[in-house]
């Protein structure tokens, strides 16, 4: 998604992650190569925020933070979902 050109001036990926300090995140980062920022939520205090949601959970938000998206666990079909996301930012 992330070279895809249609969608990456306008969708951004960030990572929080639930229960990790800053080194761990950094050290999950270097070691899966991970090209998006990733947060250390150490005290679960965005992951609360957010509803407790399990992980892995993916939100799709407008550029105003409307959640346009939410999506608990593994995605299975990835480009059924990539679809998804750009036929809303069609609507954009």
């Amino acid at each position: 998604m992330l070279d895809d050109p249609k969608l990456r001036n306008d969708v951004k990926v960030l990572g929080i992650c639930a229960g990790n300090n800053a080194k761990q995140v950094e050290v999950c980062k270097s070691q899966f190569r991970i090209p998006f920022p990733l947060f250390p939520d150490e005290k679960h205090d965005i992951h609360i925020a957010l509803g407790a949601a399990g992980t892995p959970f993916m939100i799709i938000a407008d550029s105003k933070g409307k959640v346009l998206i939410n999506h608990t666990g593994v995605i299975q079909d990835f480009d059924k979902t990539l679809a998804e996301i750009r036929e809303l930012h069609k609507k954009q």
